[in-house]
């Protein structure tokens, strides 16, 4: 085993035997820096230890700084995180304000639209080699301000030049992740995290344990930041989360956490260190599977410390048995509301599908319209559809790509308008939300019975 690397973001130590750090992130306007700082303040008061926010352009640069001077001016000197996907120019100016800049490689440089690109080896290294020039000033400026950068590797905006070569799989993820890692490691950077998110619980697992074997291989181990990205609201939102950040943190992997809720930001942390204290009073020795099925009793009488317990070693067994079944006992909760935890957590491992499955991002500064309302309205309206996926999405960043999978979502548009999706293709142009939720009515009545 390689020792883990570990190094300072700010006043915050990750990795190696530090602590499990959490993390979360604004959704305010970037621009509006009073709403900002009064969110991010909100943020810290509720336990977050880092907190990014969104920069989707140069205009916005200007914003972190004042954001950035006016916490500190206030005594909040909690690390701050510039979220960047794509212009690399952003990435380089935040360079030299934040302690951390974000990047997804699968639209920093390179893009997805969903084509087939058949590159031959020389095309293919000639593309990967553009890249790394691009990157470069990025690296420099890091390595000038000690500023650390987290590779964002999200299973819905891989490029169209990876998924065209590994298909859109966990290995596809991997292969984005030891590109960059070969690139920074020629420019001598390390000060780097790694993240490997995706809205399914099964490939988000897959594809941080298959990175964190490779990184092994290799003779490096760079911190590992884990998530399961557009994980929705409420109950749902915190098995999914619980499922795939607690199992992995059960197999002693992952350096930070983030829990993604279609929520105030300030709902994210709380449960998220609810699940660290769970993990810690757990061991693989809790994980008893006779017949396919995971059979979990635990007197706990706080529900959402079950809840953070049960979903963490349901996803544990899941990864190490493929269970078909949960059987959960608890004589401090109500029969019915353990009956409905195992059906939530069989769904939430995508072991069997009960109920219809929302795909939802927590939203950011991106977004241009009520998410949290209209995913609340679309579950209210669809939820006994068993087996559907539908998507709720902030924007058009990682939107169609998270939710390609799904039989039909709603992506924001601009000034409260959204677009409806069939899968990957666009159905609508940018229409109101009542217009979309009867295009969305209508399809589902469409659909065979």
């Amino acid at each position: 085993m390689n020792s883990r690397m570990s190094f300072n973001i700010g006043n915050v130590t990750i990795g190696g035997t530090a602590k499990v750090v959490v993390q979360s992130m604004t959704n305010t306007d970037t621009a509006d820096v009073a709403a900002s700082v009064a969110q991010c303040r909100r943020m810290v008061v509720a336990g977050a230890e880092m907190v990014r926010l969104t920069v989707p352009s140069l205009k916005e640069v200007e914003s972190m700084r004042q954001i950035k001077s006016r916490l500190r001016a206030e005594g909040i000197d909690t690390p701050l995180i510039a979220d960047v996907h794509f212009n690399p120019l952003v990435a380089e100016a935040m360079a030299a304000v934040v302690e951390k800049v974000r990047i997804n490689p699968g639209n920093y440089v390179d893009k997805r639209n969903f084509s087939q690109r058949d590159l031959t080896e020389s095309e293919y290294a000639a593309s990967v080699e553009r890249m790394a020039l691009r990157a470069k000033p990025l690296f420099d400026i890091c390595k000038q301000y000690g500023t650390a950068v987290r590779l964002g590797i999200n299973h819905g905006s891989l490029c169209d030049r990876i998924v065209s070569r590994y298909g859109n799989t966990p290995e596809a993820m991997v292969q984005s992740a030891l590109e960059w890692l070969d690139i920074c490691e020629r420019y001598d950077f390390h000060k780097l995290v790694i993240s490997m998110k995706s809205s399914n619980v099964q490939t988000m697992m897959a594809a941080t344990i298959l990175l964190k074997e490779e990184m092994e291989k290799r003779g490096c181990s760079y911190p590992l930041h884990l998530g399961v990205t557009e994980a929705g609201n409420g109950v749902e939102a915190r098995v999914k989360s619980a499922a795939g950040i607690g199992a992995l943190l059960l197999m002693g992997v992952g350096d930070t956490v983030r829990v993604s809720l279609t929520e105030p930001p300030e709902n994210e942390t709380p449960f998220a260190h609810k699940l660290l204290q769970a993990v810690g009073m757990l061991s693989p020795s809790n994980c008893v599977v006779r017949d396919n099925t995971l059979y979990f009793e635990d007197e706990e009488s706080d529900e959402m410390l079950w809840l953070a317990k049960a979903a963490a070693m349901s996803g544990y067994a899941y990864y190490h048995h493929h269970i078909k079944d949960v059987s959960l006992k608890n004589s401090c909760v109500d029969e019915g509301k353990i009956r409905d935890m195992e059906a939530t957590i069989l769904q939430a491992c995508r072991i069997r599908m009960s109920k219809t499955e929302f795909i939802s991002c927590p939203s950011c500064g991106r977004t241009q319209y009520d998410i949290q309302t209209v995913l609340s309205e679309v579950k209210a309206r669809f939820s006994g559809y068993p087996g559907l996926k539908i998507g709720v999405m902030g924007c058009i960043v990682n939107g169609p790509g998270e939710m390609a999978d799904a039989d039909f979502g709603i992506v924001g548009a601009s000034n409260g308008l959204v677009c409806v999706y069939e899968g990957k293709k666009r159905l609508t142009p940018a229409i109101g939300l009542e217009e979309a939720m009867a295009c969305l009515q209508k399809l589902i009545d469409e659909l065979p019975s």
